[in-house]
C-alpha cells in the first residue's frame, strides 16, 4: 500500500467550510401530514378569535357566503369556492376591516329527500322523512366541517348557520309575512318542469336530455268561419270543409288545447285533396302530402298575418260537447316551416311558448285548461279521457282524432326528450298556479251534473293584486 493509498485518518470537513442557512424546515414538505397540525394549533390558539378581538369597532366587511348542499362529501368546485372567499376575508382583514367569516350549510331540498329515499324506500310518511333528513343534514354538516378546515379556511365553525334551524326558518316566515303585507306577493301561473315521480316541478339544471320514441300526429281543426278564411285567401268561397292542420309529438295535449300558432311572416296555402282543404305553411306542402298519402293541388296562398284572429274549433267539438269550443289564431314567431305543418297547436299550460302567446292574446289565467294532475293522470271529469295517466292516453286520443275523422297521421319518432336527473323518467311542462283549478273554466263547470264548490283561486284586493294582473272573479269549481 503506497502513501497515496492510504486512509486519509482527518478527512477535511468540507461541511464546515460551505457557507449554508440553518433553518428548522425540513427537506421534505409532508404537507399531507403536517397541515393537519396548524389547523388543530390555530384552532387550540383561538386564531380567529384573536383576529376578531383585534378589529373590534373598525369598519365590517361582510362576505354573503352561498351555503353548501348538506348533502355528500367536498369536491374540487367547493374547495375552490371555500378558498376563494377566505382569501378575500383575510385581505380585507389585513387591510383593517372587521371581515367576519360565518359559513352555512343549505339543509333543504330534493338532492337530501331523495337521498333519503334511495336509503329508506319510498312512501315513508311525512314527518319520518322530515326526522330523517334533518338527521343526515347534521351529519353530512360535521363531515363537510372537517374538510373545510382542513383547506386552511378560518371562520365560526363552532356557530354556523344552518337554513334548518327553527330561528331561521322562523325568520323566513316572518319575512314573508311582511311581503305579504306590503303586497309584493302575489298568485300567478307559469308553465314549469314536472316530475311526475318526484310530484313536484324541476329547475332547468335538474333536467337532463334523453332520447325518447314519441307519437307524432297530424290533426285537423275544422274552420268555424270558412267564409273569412275563403275572403283571407282571395277567394270568394270554399267548396269544402277546410281544416287547419297541427303536427304535434305530445297528442295527450290535444284536449287542453285553446289556440293555434301561425307565423306572421310565412307564406300559407290552402290545399286541396279528396277529403278536405287543408291549411299549411307553403314550404311544407309536399312533405305534408307524402305524409298523410293523399293528392292534391294548392288554391291560393297568404302571409300568416293575414290569417289572424280566424277560429277553428277543437278536433273533438262533434264528438263531445266538453270540448266544444273555438280555437283563434295568434300570430308567434316560433311557429316554422322546419318540420310539421307550420300550423302549432297551443296548449298554453303545458308549453311556455304557448303560455306566453296566449296570455300576450288577452287569455286570463283562470281560463288555462290544466287537464293533468300532478301524478300524470287526468282529472276524472275530463271528458273521454278522465282518470287516464297522459302516457298511457296518447293511443287512446289518437284512436279517438281517428274515429272522428280529424287524424290524418300517425307515426312513431325518436327524439331528445327532458328528463328528470333523479329518476331518469320523462318530464313535462305544468302551470303551476297556487290556487288554480286542476281542470276547466267557470263554463265548463257549469256543465257538471254535480253542484259545484266554490273555487279556492284568490280574488284580489285593491292593496295586494299587482297591476299586471286584471281583476277576475273567481268562478265556481268543483276541484
Amino acid at each position: 500500500m503506497t502513501d497515496a493509498t492510504k486512509p486519509n485518518e482527518a478527512a477535511a470537513d468540507y461541511r464546515a467550510t460551505l457557507n449554508l442557512p440553518d433553518t428548522p424546515f425540513p427537506m421534505r414538505g409532508d404537507l399531507p401530514k403536517r397541515e393537519p397540525g396548524w389547523v388543530k394549533e390555530w384552532e387550540d390558539q383561538g386564531v380567529y378569535k384573536k383576529l376578531r378581538d383585534a378589529r373590534i369597532g373598525r369598519p365590517k366587511f361582510v362576505l354573503h357566503d352561498g351555503p353548501p348542499y348538506a348533502n355528500g362529501q367536498i369536491h374540487i368546485g367547493h374547495a375552490a369556492n371555500k378558498i376563494l372567499k377566505d382569501m378575500i376575508v383575510k385581505a380585507r382583514q389585513l387591510e383593517g376591516f372587521d371581515a367576519a367569516y360565518i359559513p352555512g350549510w343549505d339543509c333543504h331540498g330534493l338532492p337530501i329527500e331523495n337521498q333519503i329515499e334511495k336509503t329508506f324506500g319510498r312512501g315513508l310518511p311525512r314527518d319520518e322523512v322530515q326526522a330523517k333528513s334533518r338527521a343526515y343534514a347534521a351529519e353530512q354538516i360535521d363531515a363537510q366541517r372537517l374538510d373545510f378546515k382542513r383547506l386552511g379556511v378560518l371562520g365560526e365553525w363552532d356557530r354556523p348557520y344552518r337554513t334548518m334551524d327553527f330561528s331561521n326558518e322562523a325568520g323566513e316566515i316572518r319575512v314573508l309575512k311582511r311581503l305579504f303585507e306590503r303586497g309584493h306577493v302575489y298568485r300567478g301561473l307559469k308553465p314549469v318542469y314536472w316530475c311526475f315521480d318526484c310530484g313536484s316541478s324541476l329547475a332547468e339544471f335538474e333536467i337532463e336530455y334523453a332520447d325518447k320514441q314519441s307519437p307524432a300526429v297530424d290533426v285537423a281543426f275544422l274552420a268555424a268561419e270558412p267564409a273569412k278564411l275563403a275572403a283571407a285567401f282571395g277567394l270568394a268561397s270554399l267548396a269544402k270543409d277546410a281544416f287547419a292542420v297541427i303536427w304535434t309529438t305530445t297528442p295527450w295535449t290535444i284536449p287542453a288545447n285553446q289556440a293555434l300558432n301561425l307565423n306572421p311572416e310565412l307564406s300559407y296555402a290552402l290545399l286541396d285533396t279528396d277529403k278536405g282543404i287543408y291549411l299549411v305553411a307553403e314550404a311544407l306542402v309536399e312533405k305534408c302530402l307524402a305524409r298523410w298519402k293523399l293528392e292534391g293541388q294548392v288554391l291560393a296562398t297568404t302571409p300568416g298575418k293575414q290569417l289572424s284572429m280566424l277560429k277553428f274549433k277543437h278536433p273533438l267539438a262533434h264528438v263531445d260537447a266538453g270540448y266544444d269550443r273555438e280555437s283563434p289564431v295568434y300570430l308567434a314567431d316560433y311557429a316554422t316551416a322546419e318540420d310539421g305543418t307550420g300550423v302549432v297547436h297551443s296548449a298554453p299550460a303545458y308549453g311556455l311558448d304557448d303560455f306566453q302567446s296566449c296570455v300576450a292574446h288577452g287569455l286570463a289565467f283562470d281560463d288555462i285548461l290544466n287537464p293533468v294532475q300532478g301524478n300524470g293522470t287526468y282529472a276524472a271529469e275530463l271528458p273521454l279521457f278522465g282518470g287516464q295517466h297522459i302516457w298511457k292516453a296518447n293511443p287512446v286520443i289518437a284512436q279517438a282524432l281517428e274515429d272522428a275523422g280529424r287524424l290524418l297521421s300517425h307515426t312513431k319518432i325518436t327524439h331528445s326528450y327532458p328528463h328528470c336527473w333523479r329518476h331518469k323518467t320523462p318530464v313535462i311542462y305544468r302551470a303551476r298556479h297556487s290556487g288554480s283549478c286542476a281542470w276547466t273554466r267557470a263554463k265548463a263547470c257549469s256543465r257538471r251534473r254535480s253542484p259545484p264548490r266554490p273555487c279556492a283561486r284568490p280574488r284580489w284586493t285593491r292593496s295586494t293584486r299587482p297591476a299586471s294582473i286584471p281583476r277576475t272573479a273567481a268562478p265556481a269549481c268543483a276541484t
